[in-house]
């Protein structure tokens, strides 16, 4: 999604140019770093790329002094290598405003591995309905911020989802999570026990996924 271009002028606003170039160049990579907001029409696929993580220096401050690490676990900068050994779990869902509709459903990632580790990104979750359907759900354009995970430590994703207790809501049977820049797809049980307003071709569905941020201590 990046654009490229290139500028070839001659004399003194040769500089010029080439300083123009350059912020524009600077100014593409940092829009693409958002993802869609609720209601987009691409939703978030079911596995995870770098490509969907944004640009590598979005958001990042140097604190190599201190590990890559601040007291919440936010990575800023440091030689952590990119988590690839995350093990999918989840946590119990939080009404969203004290609603009785729509709900938080924290998605754990956590680290596997024997090293510290760097996620930053979206996973992609995909939910699988009882009656044989699918929907990929849209990511929200919250900015994402680079986690650093010791070992044992683990990320969240909060899923929010529309619930519909009328009877004619859409149950699922499991969903499918890929950790941000991996393609370890690791299929997880629907362990809300609700049924939710299946808005798959919606302009702003009421179900959606967060990037990862620090898990709680």
């Amino acid at each position: 999604m990046n654009i490229n271009g290139t500028v070839v002028r001659r004399g003194a606003v040769t500089a010029f140019a080439v300083a123009a170039m350059a912020a524009a160049l600077g100014a593409c990579s940092t829009g693409q770093t958002g993802a869609a907001a609720p209601g987009a029409q691409a939703p978030a696929p079911a596995a995870g790329s770098a490509a969907d993580q944004g640009s590598p220096q979005a958001g990042m401050r140097d604190l190599s002094a201190t590990n890559g690490q601040d007291g919440g676990g936010v990575a800023h900068a440091g030689n952590e290598i990119p988590c690839t050994r995350l093990k999918v779990t989840t946590s119990q869902p939080k009404a969203v405003n004290d609603t009785s509709t729509q709900w938080v459903f924290p998605i754990m990632l956590t680290n596997t591995g024997d090293a510290n580790c760097q996620v930053r990104g979206f996973p992609g979750v995909r939910l699988n309905g009882s009656d044989g359907t699918t929907w990929d759900l849209t990511r929200t354009s919250k900015p994402i911020t680079p986690v650093v995970l010791r070992p044992g430590e683990h990320a969240d994703a909060d899923l929010t989802y529309l619930t519909d207790d009328s009877g004619n809501g859409w149950k699922i049977s499991s969903m499918a999570v890929t950790p941000p820049n991996t393609t370890d797809t690791q299929v997880v049980t629907w362990a809300v026990g609700r049924a939710i307003v299946k808005q798959d071709a919606a302009t702003h569905p009421g179900t959606y996924i967060d990037p990862v941020r620090p898990g709680p201590k």
